[in-house]
């Protein structure tokens, strides 16, 4: 497995002679309900990425911890920076992974907001215009098929993320919080739902198991190794 962050730069000219591809896992610092740790998205990208990178040669980067957090804000804990900051700190690591003899990019992301998602599409679009580069975005949570959930519309540290987190980090999981599903308006632009949000739960936890945990991490890691799959395949334009 081709860890960049555990490998000397020798070790990494010996590894670009096996793959010139490399995830890129990007993450958030969020609050994620009362029994989930703050690092929840960046860590299950990270291992998924890991998993991927134990199955097939290719190199996993250091994440990106931080994201755009809307609907977490005023959490002790969300540390969001904005769609501009996002955009151009991935536009720049592109960049520079293609300065360091990487063809290729996955960027898979454990957060899945919707001005997160748009600044890494618009950063991934100006770096794939701008060098001779490819980029591919996928969305980590979004690989999930909801037939293989038991909650109906579970998200935010629901039922997925905190099965995911007791196969990943067990003991970084503060119990199994009944369900909850904050009521928020549907057209209107708020400055602030903090109000509206309750425990930070978008979900049920309460349906949480390991052995759901298991089958999730699996079905995200053969949607990444796909992914890949048509990154290193498609031919050149």
């Amino acid at each position: 497995m081709m860890l960049m962050e555990e490998m000397t730069w020798t070790q990494i000219e010996v590894g670009l002679e096996k793959s010139r591809t490399v995830i890129l896992p990007v993450g958030a610092t969020e609050e994620h309900g009362p029994h989930l740790p703050t690092f929840t998205d960046t860590i299950q990208a990270l291992e998924v990425a890991k998993e991927v990178a134990r199955r097939r040669p290719i190199f996993v980067a250091p994440p990106v911890h931080y994201g755009v957090c809307r609907s977490t804000r005023g959490f002790p804990g969300t540390i969001s920076i904005s769609p501009q900051a996002l955009r151009t700190l991935v536009f720049d690591l592109l960049c520079a992974f293609r300065d360091s003899g990487f063809e290729r990019v996955l960027v898979l992301t454990g957060h899945a907001g919707g001005q997160h998602l748009a600044a890494l599409k618009e950063a991934a679009e100006r770096a794939v215009a701008s060098r001779d580069l490819r980029v591919s975005l996928v969305s980590d949570f979004d690989l999930i098929d909801s037939s293989e959930v038991e909650t109906p519309g579970d998200g935010h540290a629901g039922e997925i993320e905190t099965s995911r987190m007791l196969v990943i980090r067990e003991d970084l999981v503060g119990g199994l919080p009944e369900k909850h599903f904050p009521s928020r308006p549907r057209y209107l632009v708020m400055k602030d739902v903090r109000h509206l949000m309750g425990n930070g739960i978008m979900g049920d936890p309460s349906k949480a198991t390991k052995e759901k945990g298991k089958k999730f991490m699996e079905i995200s890691v053969l949607g990444v190794l796909e992914a890949v799959e048509e990154l290193e395949s498609y031919p050149s334009p």
